[in-house]
């Protein structure tokens, strides 16, 4: 083996700032950018898998079912014992659900698609992520599939000169960069989890190995290339957060800082080398591998069952389990696996393999056709746990829809009568749709809606929620205004979770009564839906939760309105200006409050949310008697029309 590839300490101490990045961030412990260690796991992969591999190539001896046998031997006994013991723990934990997904989970991990499945059920109303035990596998899955294909990419290469190999290897890393680039842009979740737009990270270290063999540069160098490299990694890590786009462009800093510690410190060691080559941070990365395994599901388990967020050591202790865990599966599976005292040829390996992964996709699809099953639980915690189903109108329109005055029908959906009624807000308008529906329905009255989730009603602002129509939001209002104003429609219901817009910009008034003046402009009366109280945490499951803990009858199941108040006092600050002559406020507090100043969130043995801030459809037919009175306006709108604040 080349000086190169020899074993690298400072390579296990930059999978050891990798991982600890990772551990920090999905703990939320001030590492805001730390999701970033997983690209730079990415580029470390490529590097070290390319150099092996055009060295097993230039010696004549590279056989491809030996490599995928070392993968395997690799990646697949921790992640099996990973496997098995969350469908052992989710037996006992998770809901019929919450169960059913876990087994799909399983069934895409093992046929190596596990970053499809994720991106296909992402999306706002999702499972929270942090709630998905085996979310993480999504990195593997793109690693595995970069295995599959890759080796074959250099064996077709290998025909061609070093300069060819170079020429391929940059085309390819360029056009899976600018792909990324683009779906940053237009596709974020495909390009989150999608091979095509990761490409990019793993051929940096690909590019890397290719050219490694050169001559060594000066030492001042590669000192600076260190210390930037190292600062880039340091940046992103602390700077970088969610609203980040990622990956793109923002992925050059941590990538393109990876490959530079690790090109810097081929040879001689820098500064920077000799600091990621202390014992301690050598051993994170011997078990990062492990550690990035049990981190997420330690973490996700407790999470699912804490329903309230977890304080700052109770997450610190779950990572101590975590390490604990790393160290247990890399001593006594990692390691017998990678040194061959166990299974000990190729062929005992991939019998091994296929024998598992039969094994994970029975137990996977057995669990997905029994759907979760839900004999483990009380009846009366599966019926809790189905309101997280209880969701009527899901009409995520889009800028093309406001465009072309394509939106959502509401009563009897005839389209040759006027339009009475518009409703324009983000999800929390969607959980009404289902009692406004009726409404309509039982009035005669022709209503549609405008929805998409996390973007707000409000003329000349730009949403920014992960979900929300970014960029295209603000020409997205424009259309919804201009269709209100051609069509003349005389009532609008306003309807959003109005304070996240207020704390994301406490000038979230100017554009709400800018929203307001343009509509009574055009003659509408305008209704304004505020928020109904938030409980914070998911209503369905600590339902269910309770039922299995303490089975009782839980119509008497109530929070204090902490989230509620402080959601109050945002709203007061948008709408403090609003006359009853602007708009006329609708405020469902009533029916959601109790005498005791308590969030009732359970009635007649239904939830009335179906997570932890959207109605259901049990809950949306509350407030009804605050509705009602829209449609009687309608019925006997005069120009002279009172317009009082309804409490």
């Amino acid at each position: 083996m080349s000086k190169s590839f020899q074993y690298r300490t400072d390579i296990d101490g930059l999978r050891a700032l990798a991982v600890l990045a990772v551990l920090f961030f999905h703990a939320h412990l001030g590492v805001s950018g730390g999701f970033v260690g997983v690209d730079i796991f990415f580029v470390i992969s490529g590097y070290l898998i390319t150099g092996l591999i055009l060295q097993d190539l230039e010696n004549g001896r590279f056989k491809i079912l030996e490599f995928w046998a070392r993968r395997v031997r690799r990646i697949l006994p921790a992640m099996t014992v990973l496997i098995l013991s969350c469908l052992a723990v989710g037996w006992c934990l998770l809901l019929p659900v919450d169960f059913k997904e876990l087994g799909q989970s399983v069934v895409a991990q093992a046929l190596l698609v596990s970053n499809l499945y994720f991106e296909r059920h992402s999306g706002y109303f999702a499972e929270p992520s942090e709630l998905m035990p085996l979310l993480h596998t999504w990195t593997l899955a793109v690693e595995e599939q970069f295995y599959l294909l890759f080796p074959l990419f250099l064996i077709v290469l290998d025909r061609f000169s070093h300069r060819v190999r170079i020429s391929a290897i940059c085309m390819l890393g360029a056009a899976s960069f600018c792909l990324s680039v683009y779906c940053s842009y237009f596709h974020q979740a495909v390009n989150f989890f999608f091979l095509p737009t990761r490409a990019c990270e793993l051929t940096a270290g690909a590019l890397l190995a290719t050219l490694s063999t050169r001559g060594e540069s000066p030492r001042w160098q590669k000192e600076c290339a260190s210390w930037v490299g190292l600062l880039a990694i340091l940046y992103a890590d602390f700077f970088y957060t969610s609203e980040t786009r990622f990956p793109g462009t923002a992925a050059i800093l941590p990538c393109g800082g990876a490959a530079l510690i690790i090109w810097s410190n081929t040879g001689t060691p820098t500064s920077i080398g000799t600091l990621l080559a202390l014992p301690p941070l050598v051993f994170i990365g011997l078990i990062s591998y492990s550690l990035y395994l049990w981190h997420w599901p330690v973490l996700a388990f407790a999470r699912y069952w804490a329903l309230e967020p977890i304080s700052v050591s109770g997450r610190l202790l779950l990572l101590l389990i975590s390490a604990i865990l790393a160290v247990l599966s890399w001593k006594y599976v990692e390691t017998p696996f990678r040194k061959r005292t166990i299974f000990k040829s190729r062929d005992q390996i991939l019998i091994f393999g296929a024998l598992t992964t039969v094994v994970l996709l029975f137990a996977g699809f057995t669990i997905q056709k029994l759907q979760g099953l839900p004999f483990r639980f009380p009846a009366q915690a599966q019926v809790y746990a189905s309101y997280r189903d209880d969701r009527g109108f899901r009409d995520e329109l889009t800028l093309e829809d406001a465009l072309n005055g394509d939106f959502v029908e509401l009563g009897s959906g005839n389209k040759h009568v006027p339009i009475k009624l518009f409703v324009w807000g983000d999800s929390h308008a969607m959980a009404v749709l289902s009692i406004l529906d009726i409404l309509c329905k039982e009035n005669g009255v022709r209503g549609v809606a405008a929805t998409h989730s996390s973007t707000a009603p409000a003329l000349d602002y730009e949403s920014t929620g992960e979900w929300s129509l970014k960029e295209e939001s603000i020409p997205y209002n424009n259309s919804v205004i201009k269709y209100i104003e051609d069509n003349r429609i005389k009532n609008v219901i306003l309807a959003a979770k109005w304070a996240v817009y207020e704390n994301d910009n406490l000038q979230f008034n100017r554009p709400v009564l800018k929203t307001i003046k343009a509509l009574k402009n055009s003659g509408a009366r305008v209704w304004i839906l505020l928020d109904v109280p938030r409980p914070g945490l998911d209503v369905p499951r600590a339902l269910a939760l309770s039922v299995i803990l303490h089975p009782q009858k839980l119509d008497d199941f109530t929070f204090p309105p902490n989230y509620y108040q402080e959601d109050r006092i945002a709203q007061d600050r948008i709408f403090q200006d609003i006359s009853p002559s602007d708009a006329t406020i609708l405020d469902p507090a009533r029916f959601f409050i109790s005498s005791e100043n308590r969030l009732i969130v359970v009635e007649g043995g239904k939830s009335l949310y179906f997570d932890d801030h959207h109605l259901s459809v049990a809950g949306a037919m509350k407030v009804r008697p605050l509705l009602e009175p829209v449609f009687s306006g309608i019925a006997t709108q005069s120009p002279s029309a009172s317009k009082q604040k309804l409490q």
